[in-house]
């Protein structure tokens, strides 16, 4: 996903492409992996889950497709979320991490994330496309044989 966010030319905002240029077809092998946040305004409530992958679904347990970011993660994890969000959206540029994180009745596993922004015609951030997938330690080769 990097690589192709990358390639993706620069039309109105000099560092994020524009949302109607992103093809998903053009990176199959994350869409299983893949969650669009539609950003309608600044506001945690204007951050729509438009799209979760089946492999996030099943990750976490949990469709969160419709839901917006304050009904949609907990309350442990939405001021960490959160900022990282702002934070690309302000930067206009992605970030990426390691984390671990729970998965019902099982340990901790591992995940990398990365979090793309996209434009609008207009400029503004309307798109956050998150990837996150398991980093291939023991926990998630446990996690995937069981799940």
């Amino acid at each position: 996903m990097a690589n192709y966010f990358f390639r993706m030319p620069r039309v109105v905002c000099p560092l994020a492409p524009l949302w109607s240029d992103f093809d998903p077809m053009a990176v199959p092998s994350v869409l299983e992996w893949m969650v669009v946040l539609e950003r309608r305004d600044e506001s945690l409530e204007g951050h729509v889950v438009r799209l979760m992958g089946e492999s996030v679904k099943n990750l976490f347990a949990s469709n969160m497709t419709g839901q917006n970011l304050s009904e949609a993660l907990s309350d442990k994890d939405l001021a960490k979320r959160w900022q990282d969000l702002n934070s690309v959206a302000e930067a206009r540029e992605p970030s990426f991490h390691v984390s671990k994180v729970p998965v019902k009745a099982r340990e901790f596993i591992s995940i990398c994330r990365g979090c793309f922004p996209f434009c609008d015609e207009k400029g503004a951030i309307v798109r956050l496309v998150i990837v996150a997938a398991p980093t291939g330690d023991s926990g998630f080769l446990r996690f995937k044989r069981s799940g």
